[in-house]
């Protein structure tokens, strides 16, 4: 397909008419006067605005499904059994029926991160998944993205109500650290404990050192799993619900100059954390679906737009509650921070080609540029300057999901 004259939006703060180039699923070319070859469809673009298919960070979309769905309200990304889950993989939570009964390309979505919930100290590895089709295989852009961590109050929610820890801060915190500080020592030494001839296992079993060789060569999974964060191999996406919260995940992982940090939420920000800037630390915002949750009423949009101002990567995202969750929130949200920072592409760049990069995926997704996946969106109007722009096509990898005029269903 060759689409032309669309005034085209990349992501990454550029703007202008455009004719792009779609074929084999991705964007072949893209330029001014470009001309159909034989066979080619062309689609007229002018007056559309043609931007990069939103992306959702972090998430529970595709887990979920509506309640005809075959797994509805399953909520399998929310392990409850123990509070320090890192060994766990949040691809196998992916429900590809669920996220394509979800439309989200009929609302400008064309990738999300699927996350594990909140409800753990250390729940998992986060996926990035496309959002339309069946096979969880096929629909995978990336597996093992980042870490998912959280540090916030919903933990002793959980917990605390079967007299289980944890059950203060006192212990999350103690043991956010404590499992960083195991997991960056742990060595595994699985070949020490063989010898060539046998002697000096006969040696040591003669001693009780057996058991103890033997001891050494077992494998943590959990702190196999954070060694990669210690090691700066996987980012640590943590969720933080006060300004105090945030400041001891600060103070805990200075001691692990290689570690990713990424912060989740904002809640308590104030927009004068030099350190976030300094670092370039990102931030990915994260709103409550509850209007009355005392964490997200300390959101403050004018100090998220600060950090951005200053230097800080930020990205847009929508509810952060494990329920069913509005298809436009990132709009929403996008609109919130248009109201403090009046610059669309800036705004654009938190929900396309930011959340690509803190997801591994920006050389596949996340912008308009030769080479990427055709993951784009043709809208009416640009949706971040005004509300009467409404989609009017949507591209998931060179495919077609959403057209103007299809069905629309409810969750």
């Amino acid at each position: 397909m060759l689409i032309k004259n669309g005034r085209v939006h990349d992501g990454l703060g550029s703007v202008s008419v455009q004719d792009l180039r779609i074929g084999d699923g991705i964007i072949q070319a893209l330029g001014e006067g470009l001309t159909a070859v034989e066979g080619e469809e062309v689609l007229d673009a002018s007056g559309l605005h043609i931007l990069p298919g939103f992306i959702q960070a972090v998430s529970n979309w595709g887990v979920n499904g509506s309640m005809t769905e075959i797994r509805p309200s399953s909520e399998d990304n929310n392990e409850k059994s123990n509070p320090i889950t890192p060994e766990l993989d949040a691809f196998y939570a992916f429900n590809g029926r669920a996220a394509t009964a979800q439309q989200l390309g009929a609302f400008g979505l064309t990738a999300c991160g699927v996350a594990p919930a909140d409800t753990n100290l250390f729940g998992g590895r986060i996926a990035a998944f496309a959002v339309d089709g069946v096979n969880p295989y096929k629909l995978c852009l990336k597996r093992g993205a980042a870490m998912m961590a959280s540090v916030s109050g919903g933990i002793k929610d959980v917990y605390g109500s079967r007299e289980q820890a944890p059950q203060t801060r006192m212990w999350i915190f103690t043991n956010f650290s404590l499992q960083l500080k195991l997991a960056d020592e742990y060595t595994e030494d699985s070949g020490d404990a063989e010898t060539e001839d046998g002697a000096a296992q006969e040696t040591a079993a003669a001693d009780g050192e057996a058991e103890k060789a033997a001891d050494n060569t077992k494998k943590d999974e959990k702190l196999r799993a954070l060694k990669e964060v210690t090691e700066g191999r996987l980012p640590l996406f943590v969720a933080c619900d006060s300004a105090a919260a945030v400041g001891h995940v600060r103070a805990i992982l200075a001691q692990y100059p290689k570690a990713r940090l990424v912060l989740v939420n904002g809640f308590g920000l104030t927009g004068d954390e030099d350190w976030i800037v300094e670092n370039r630390i990102p931030v990915i915002v994260r709103t409550a679906s509850n209007p009355l949750d005392k964490a997200a009423m300390k959101l403050d949009w004018k100090a998220i737009a600060r950090l951005d101002e200053k230097g800080a990567p930020v990205a847009l995202s929508g509810t952060c509650t494990n329920t069913f969750g509005a298809r436009e929130d990132l709009l929403w949200n996008a609109a919130e921070m248009m109201r403090v920072l009046h610059d669309s592409e800036r705004v654009l760049s938190m929900i396309t080609s930011t959340p690509a990069r803190l997801l591994g995926i920006d050389e596949q997704t996340g912008s308009i540029r030769k080479g990427l996946r055709a993951d784009i969106v043709l809208w009416s109007d640009n949706p971040l300057t005004t509300w009467q722009a409404h989609v009017v096509r949507t591209f998931m990898g060179g495919r077609t999901i959403y057209r103007e005029g299809d069905e629309m269903r409810c969750m």
